[in-house]
């Protein structure tokens, strides 16, 4: 009676954690849902910035850019964050940061932002227009882009070593 009660259990959370999206069955490929590889050109894009201007993605040219898509409800983002802000109090990057909210306000990107001691650009992406010139599923998405536009580098969620790497 005990076996079939843990039988049944296991059944009714496996079925919720699928249901909930915590286990990827089938889930797209991180490849599959990459539009722009290591070589392309950075699609360039307008963003709106927290502090309400504008800036593109051009207006950084000739510098070197860590361009992050992210959203601020994501696990693998806040930690991703953490990070960065712990490597940040280390030294400073050597490349400009422009982060890049998917979906969300002006307001929990700051409030996001915000918890971080580092000196990031941010802006948001409310209709997800910017994303999906760079991906069609996952984040945070890391973009290192070079002097001349070009993507040197990337990384599909968060993964310490790999983002180390880059």
């Amino acid at each position: 009676h005990i076996i079939h009660r843990i039988a049944y259990a296991s059944i009714i959370i496996a079925t919720m954690l699928f249901g909930l999206g915590c286990v990827k069955e089938d889930a797209p490929s991180h490849e599959s849902t990459t539009l722009v590889g290591i070589g392309d050109t950075a699609p360039d894009f307008e963003v709106r910035l927290l502090d309400g201007t504008t800036t593109n993605l051009s207006s950084y040219r000739g510098k070197i850019v860590m361009l992050i898509l992210f959203s601020t409800s994501c696990p693998d983002c806040k930690a991703q964050f953490d990070k960065m802000a712990q490597l940040y109090s280390q030294s400073k990057p050597k490349f400009h940061i422009l982060a890049i909210s998917r979906d969300e306000s002006i307001k929990q990107t700051q409030e996001f932002i915000n918890g971080y001691n580092a000196e990031i650009t941010a802006g948001i992406d409310p209709g997800k227009e910017i994303y999906e010139k760079y991906a069609t599923r996952y984040v945070p998405r890391n973009f290192l882009i070079g002097h001349d536009g070009r993507i040197k580098a990337l990384t599909v969620e968060y993964q310490e070593e790999e983002f180390l790497s880059i």
